[in-house]
């Protein structure tokens, strides 16, 4: 455990374990050397760390956590039921199955493109999207 690169990966390890991060541990259990192979918007819609109202309210970026249509601002809302967003909707999944319908779109190459799309355009149009802050 002396050389430098094993202690970055058990400390990295040790903070990867159930309850010290969110959703990506169910998805990746464990850490590795080798990538996952998901783009940014996958990653963004995974950890939901990206345009979303959800996550700018916990810096106090935002307000409130609503979209335009009076719901709360999540990736899972704007991949099933925003009208803004139809056009790249996915079949919403029961509360119990969401961990199983991540990793279904994570590794269905169509489902992958879909949500690629559906970032892009959550990155490019979150001002018609996205109610005014006030």
């Amino acid at each position: 455990m002396g050389q430098p690169c094993d202690l970055a990966h058990f400390t990295l390890t040790v903070d990867w374990l159930p309850g010290k991060c969110c959703s990506t541990h169910d998805i990746v259990p464990r850490v590795s050397n080798k990538p996952v192979g998901w783009n940014r918007e996958e990653i963004m819609f995974v950890t939901g760390h990206g345009p979303f109202p959800s996550y700018l309210l916990r810096f106090n970026l935002r307000t409130h956590d609503n979209y335009s249509c009076g719901e709360k601002g999540d990736p899972i809302h704007y991949a099933t039921k925003c009208p803004f967003t139809l056009s790249w909707h996915f079949q919403t999944p029961t509360v119990s199955l969401i961990l199983q319908w991540l990793k279904t779109i994570l590794t269905n190459n169509f489902s992958r493109t879909r949500l690629r799309l559906l970032m892009r355009f959550i990155c490019d149009e979150n001002n018609l999207i996205v109610e005014d802050n006030n």
